[in-house]
């Protein structure tokens, strides 16, 4: 038996799915995007090295030969959409941290590997310069959706996507060849943003998944868009005729209460979320997301229009600001009165501006 087989076998056994390539691959169909991006010159987050190498396994890693991926089916549905007052999260986000669950499952293949003479093996899930995408749409554990997603066959795009670089030499796996996207076309018609701007083709900028993960204040125009999204975007992927039918990984997903976010502090942000990839980001931005989603549902509830007059008087410019769009939004006596006081405090001059758009009634 090839060893590329025995490892297979290995994987199998942790509910992964496996493939290989080498490492003198190029991967160019993520390098044609990543250029076309650059040229169009679009927004493309998290990208910290060159396009070039993010392409280039045997770049990044000298001496490397082989790149391993696996898949792992990531499913939890919520058996509801969130009601008033609760935030909605994406699938990768629900269960526990992906990134830990992967490593976890890949250490032990990457001790297989040096025990059969890998002098070493680098273990990456979604944090590392390499495209996994790309690298399991090489090995043929899938292939692209028009929502640019890969698709795995018998798991959808419901997936999480892990590497392990190495010296050792093994049998690329092929790809696949007899199965495509069957071009319905409703990702493309349902993108909220129109951040699927062609077949294949994903505007970074204007995604909501990326916006709900930006830094920062957002601008009004786009808030609405975010509807009751505390953290991700999963439009193009609900619609999908992939995902339709998969298998529940873990135990149903029970959204977060908005209130609860917007009133938490350090400690209970770690407690709540803490082993869940919703902490990456940071417990400001989720609380900002929570004021938008709060506005955007007109959720009324008394402790949530306290929270907001709290955090209007808060040491944060961004949660000030956007709870004053929140506020005059949702139009409350209490909170003009909020955004009246504010507005002779306040120093900040995108905070300033918020609130003066508030009071005219501009949210």
């Amino acid at each position: 038996m090839a060893l590329i087989e025995e490892l297979q076998q290995e994987a199998s056994r942790l509910g992964l799915r496996l493939g290989a390539v080498p490492a003198t691959t190029v991967f160019r169909r993520g390098l044609d995007a990543l250029r076309h991006r650059e040229k169009e010159k679009w927004e493309t987050p998290f990208v910290g090295s060159s396009i070039e190498a993010r392409c280039r396994p045997d770049v990044l890693f000298p001496g490397a030969q082989t790149v391993i991926v696996v898949a792992h089916p990531w499913y939890f549905p919520a058996g509801r959409p969130p009601g008033p007052g609760e935030g909605l999260v994406a699938m990768s986000c629900r269960g526990e941290d992906y990134h830990r669950v992967l490593e976890r499952l890949l250490e032990p293949l990457a001790e297989w590997l040096k025990e059969r003479g890998a002098a070493w093996a680098v273990v990456q899930v979604d944090k590392g310069p390499l495209i996994e995408r790309e690298a399991a749409f090489v090995a043929g554990l899938g292939y692209y959706g028009y929502n640019c997603s890969l698709m795995v066959p018998g798991m959808g795009s419901r997936v999480a996507l892990g590497l392990i670089i190495t010296d050792l030499k093994l049998e690329a796996t092929p790809p696949l060849k007899e199965l495509k996207c069957r071009e319905c076309g409703r990702c493309l018609r349902a993108c909220p943003t129109g951040a699927l701007v062609a077949p294949y083709t994903l505007h970074p900028g204007r995604c909501l998944s990326y916006l709900t993960q930006k830094r920062g204040f957002l601008p009004p125009s786009l808030r609405p868009y975010l509807g009751q999204r505390l953290f991700g975007c999963d439009v193009c992927q609900d619609v999908c005729p992939e995902n339709e039918g998969l298998t529940l990984v873990g135990t149903p997903f029970i959204h977060p209460g908005l209130v609860r976010v917007l009133t938490m502090d350090g400690r209970r942000f770690r407690e709540l979320f803490g082993s869940t990839a919703l902490a990456w980001r940071g417990k400001s931005l989720l609380q900002r997301n929570a004021v938008i989603a709060l506005a955007n549902t007109g959720y009324k509830g008394e402790e949530a229009i306290k929270a907001l007059q709290k955090l209007l008087s808060g040491p944060s410019p961004v949660l000030r600001g956007h709870a004053a769009w929140a506020l005059g939004k949702l139009g409350l006596p209490e909170g003009r009165r909020a955004l009246e006081t504010a507005y002779e405090r306040e120093q900040d001059p995108f905070v300033r501006e918020e609130v003066e758009r508030a009071l005219a009634g501009e949210g």
